[in-house]
């Protein structure tokens, strides 16, 4: 049996290679929520390092499958393997938007936005590698990926909750400067990215900024 890490990103999300957009979004959530700390499933089986590296892994292949371009040169470096059979990839015969994620707001008494805020800070207090990435001068794009991670915050939780792109949160985290938005809006984007976390703004923000020299 294969290990997690040698598991292609559809073995990852237990999808075949010509499910469609939606089935990988439920599969996405499902593994997710699987493999979260609180998930009485998998806590006895697995270390918390290797759950952190189950859902940093799991959130990987979300991305590329997610995308129609990343998952066209996925399946071809595949298929240039021979991993993969041309005639069993994804067709979408729609030709019709998908939208990147759908997840469902849950407003109620906003007990629990309260509770994940409590849970964030309980975790960015006891997590010594957290603690370790707010000490830095400096906090690129992968720092921030990693904080997140550690967090266990999807990105797609953050465009829900700030309207912000899909494609502007992975610049951010890519340091795709190419792709950033003028420097008064990227900003702006970086404090609502930051308070998703429930970070420091003051100190991610100018961390970020100072290793991209915007400082």
């Amino acid at each position: 049996m294969k290990s997690f890490r040698e598991q292609n990103y559809y073995e990852v999300l237990e999808v075949s290679p010509d499910a469609a957009p939606l089935d990988i979004r439920r599969a996405y959530k499902q593994s997710f929520a699987l493999y979260q700390d609180d998930s009485i499933a998998s806590y006895s089986f697995f270390s918390e390092q290797e759950r952190r590296e189950i859902l940093f892994r799991i959130e990987q292949a979300y991305l590329t499958l997610i995308n129609p371009e990343a998952r066209t040169a996925y399946d071809q470096s595949l298929i240039a393997s021979g991993l993969l059979d041309e005639g069993g990839t994804f067709r979408d015969r729609t030709k019709e938007p998908v939208a990147i994620y759908d997840f469902q707001h849950t407003r109620g008494d906003g007990s629990g936005f309260t509770r994940r805020s409590a849970e964030l800070k309980a975790r960015i207090e006891q997590d010594p590698e957290i603690r370790g990435l707010l000490g830095r001068e400096t906090l690129g794009g992968t720092d921030l990926q990693k904080l997140r991670t550690v967090l266990q915050v999807p990105l797609e939780e953050i465009a829900e909750k700030t309207n912000i792109r899909i494609d502007t949160l992975r610049a951010i985290e890519a340091e795709n400067v190419d792709l950033f938005p003028p420097l008064v809006y990227l900003k702006g984007f970086l404090r609502s990215y930051i308070r998703c976390l429930e970070l420091d703004e003051r100190v991610v923000l100018d961390a970020y900024l100072r290793k991209l020299g915007l400082h």
